[in-house]
């Protein structure tokens, strides 16, 4: 239970956020259920967050439907301005991009689509009908819904999530708004990034954002970018060549052994590898690489790097499961490689976000109402990284305690807050129970924490 109104530092970081103490306290709640129950995560769970300030569920609903302006609006420059301007100034920035679904079987969610589109099936002949008894039952059709998002990691390992929702022709159409696809969502976020002007900014990407509107974002903004090479992608003198197919002339003596070893290397800080994963049994991953600078029809010059995890056979060629395009020819083919092996942290990241977090835990028919849900989940996450930071930049600590901050992730970083928000119960109810009426007050406190139809009776 939280019987305190803030989280720990909350006041602090809320101010640099810029809310009132109204929304504030709102704020708080979620982020404290998020942060305490986020596989349970529900509107009734946000607002018995704080046992000392209940609030109904329908007043959480509203808070989400009408989310303050300041929490839609790019914040993160506000709470995180000091630290990005004290990050080193030759490291290497990451600005990672994906997309993820939350699905719920119900078609009556706004905004929302299915990814499986069910025709009408033909009917099979009498004869090759299976038995009934055997039939498996009918699905449900599954809708969703889908957020883009850009994880920002700065040379010393701190994460910073932006993201935009994705809105279909059908919601465009009902409320007046531009509709655009995921790869041009992608590519606003690219534009409207502000990191450092020296900052050497690396974009990565999977096969999907392999996109034209998103490397010229990129080239916009002289980032480099580092992607999973689209299939159709052909050569620039030859059209009727595509990329891909240059890999059948080559055999495996023209590939490479480049070797990965999680733990190690400049971009240490950014994989914020386990302790369990860097230690002397820490395994790493060796990578058979061909690489050619070729001129790719709209990319101009590029590094193609084609990889695989299976070692070539002696004279026989070798089918590559990964091609990798990079407009950089001066990276060198281990850098190549072991820039775009930090894109998983994106996933990891929509891990946290949904295991963790409770991102997908919604259950509204307003599409308002999903984005203030998914504002104030990603709130909580900024939370946790800027909580992380405050840790450990405090004065005093042992070298092996700030390396214990360093590899946290948001179960470790929410354990963390859990345990210094329990101590502070402990000081509020020994405070209170030594008034009087200390003892009659806690219950009446922890009994209007509930709501009114789950109370007990007197």
């Amino acid at each position: 239970m939280i019987l305190g109104p803030t989280l720990p530092h909350g006041k602090t970081f809320f101010a640099l956020v810029g809310l009132s103490a109204g929304c504030a306290l709102h704020a708080t709640r979620f982020v404290l259920a998020c942060l305490l129950g986020g596989p349970r995560l529900s509107c009734a769970a946000v607002a018995d967050g704080v046992r000392a300030a209940p609030c109904h569920r329908g007043n959480v609903l509203r808070f989400l439907r009408r989310l303050p302006t300041v929490l839609r609006d790019d914040w993160l420059e506000a709470v995180f301005g000091n630290l990005l301007a004290q990050e080193p100034p030759r490291g290497t920035w990451l600005l990672i991009l994906d997309q993820t679904y939350c699905g719920h079987n119900s078609a009556r969610m706004d905004n929302a689509f299915s990814t499986s589109p069910r025709g009408k099936r033909t009917k099979k002949a009498k004869k090759d009908r299976k038995d009934k008894r055997n039939k498996r039952k009918k699905q449900p059709q599954s809708y969703c819904h889908c957020f883009v998002f850009a994880l920002l990691i700065t040379p010393t390992g701190l994460r910073l999530p932006l993201w935009r929702p994705y809105y279909t022709q059908d919601y465009c159409a009902r409320t007046g708004r531009a509709c655009h696809k995921q790869t041009a969502l992608a590519a606003q976020l690219v534009d409207g990034l502000r990191v450092p002007a020296t900052a050497d900014v690396v974009v990565l990407g999977d096969t999907a954002f392999d996109a034209n509107g998103v490397l010229a974002a990129c080239a916009r903004r002289h980032f480099t970018f580092v992607v999973s090479m689209n299939g159709d992608r052909v050569l620039a003198d030859r059209r009727q060549t595509k990329v891909t197919d240059l890999a059948a002339h080559w055999v495996a003596e023209d590939y490479t052994p480049v070797r990965l070893t999680p733990g190690t290397g400049r971009y240490q800080a950014q994989r914020r590898a386990a302790a369990c994963r860097t230690g002397l049994t820490r395994k790493g991953r060796t990578f058979w690489v061909h690489r050619a600078d070729l001129v790719v029809h709209n990319v101009g010059t590029a590094c193609v790097l084609y990889s695989t995890m299976q070692e070539p056979a002696a004279g026989q060629a070798v089918v590559p499961h990964k091609v990798l395009l990079c407009n950089d020819p001066r990276r060198s083919t281990a850098a190549v490689l072991e820039l775009y092996d930090l894109r998983w942290q994106i996933e990891l990241f929509f891990k946290e976000l949904k295991s963790t977090l409770g991102l997908a835990r919604y259950r509204f028919g307003d599409f308002r109402c999903v984005e203030g849900w998914v504002s104030l989940v990603v709130l909580a996450f900024a939370y946790l990284e800027w909580y992380r930071e405050r840790q450990g930049r405090r004065p005093g600590q042992s070298p092996k305690e700030q390396q214990r901050w360093r590899w946290q992730r948001s179960y470790g970083l929410c354990r963390a807050v859990r345990q210094e928000a329990e101590q502070e119960d402990l000081r509020v109810l020994a405070d209170l129970l030594q008034t009087p009426d200390g003892l009659d007050r806690a219950q009446q406190m922890l009994r209007r924490a509930v709501q009114k139809e789950y109370r007990l009776g007197a």
